[in-house]
Formats: structure tokens, sequence, C-alpha cells
């Protein structure tokens, strides 16, 4: 009897353990989910081929992605969702061991993949030398730029205005 007991107690424990672990799994899967909805998506539109200055689109884009705020998407329709998305318009020219990269800041929305609307902030209009050596630098650089220029409180504002212009319904 005591046996029989002892077992059941055994399997009970089991059972409780793999119930406690399929919750944690759960909580733990359900994390990176959470925390993509809160990214907001980033456009890059992009002229850089030369050597340096495709470097410094590298090192952009690893700062983008290893950011807790923002995630690229290929498209301006936000891979679908048709959302406001932030854009970041780049063109560059190199010379020897140099790349002039300018960059200015926006953002878009899309009513369908074929109906897009974006404003370039004219305020952000910026323009970088980059040297060869420091290329991943200049992309750091240029990424702490953009963070700050949305972190601006009148960009909020801009983009929401904006955003009723086109007729739009604000996104937060």
């Amino acid at each position: 009897m005591s046996e029989e007991i002892f077992v059941r107690n055994r399997v009970w424990r089991k059972t409780r353990i793999a119930g406690l672990v399929l919750i944690l799994l759960f909580t733990l899967a359900s994390l990176p989910a959470s925390a993509a909805e809160n990214l907001r998506s980033l456009f890059i539109h992009a002229a850089c081929d030369g050597k340096i200055s495709s470097a410094v689109l590298s090192s952009l884009k690893e700062e983008i992605r290893t950011s807790t705020k923002y995630q690229l998407v290929p498209g301006l329709d936000d891979n679908g969702r048709m959302d406001t998305v932030l854009t970041i318009y780049m063109n560059c020219a190199e010379r020897s061991d140099v790349a002039a990269v300018a960059t200015s800041h926006g953002w878009a929305h899309c009513d369908s993949v074929t109906d897009c609307r974006g404003t370039v902030d004219g305020s952000s209009i910026r323009s970088t030398l980059c040297d060869a050596i420091a290329a991943a630098e200049c992309g750091r650089t240029l990424f702490k730029a953009f963070d700050a220029y949305v972190s601006s409180s009148s960009v909020g504002a801009s983009r929401t205005a904006e955003a009723r212009q086109f007729g739009h319904k604000p996104t937060t």
C-alpha cells in the first residue's frame, strides 16, 4: 500500500513538473512576440553602392537590428500591416577613401500595397563624411542621429498632423 502511494506521488510530481515546464515555455515563447509588437517599423531607401558607403549602410542596419526600438521592414507597406513606417533616405558618393553620406528622415503610410504616401522632414537632412577606416562608427553615428530624431517630441506631433492631413488615423 505504501509503495502504491509512493508511485502515485511520484507520477503526480512528474505531471506537475511537466505542467510547470509547459507554462514556462509558453511564457518565454510569448515574450519575443510581445517585444516585436512594440518595435517601430523602419524602411531604409539607400543609393549607396560603393565599398565604404556599403559598409556604412551595413553598420546602420546592424545597429537597427540590435536595437530594442526598431525593426527593419522591406517596404513601406510594413509587411502588409499598413501601419505608419519610419523612413531613412540615404544617398552616398565616394572618392578615394572617403564617402559622403546624405540622410533624411520621415515617415510613410500605405492604404494598400500600391497606394503609399510619405513625408520627408526637411529639418532632418544631414550630410556626413565617412572615412574608410571608420565606416562602422559612421553607421553607428547615423543610427544615433536617427534615434535622436525619433525621440524628439516634435516628431510625434508632426507625424500625427501628417497622418491627419492624409486622412489616416494616427498611430501611437
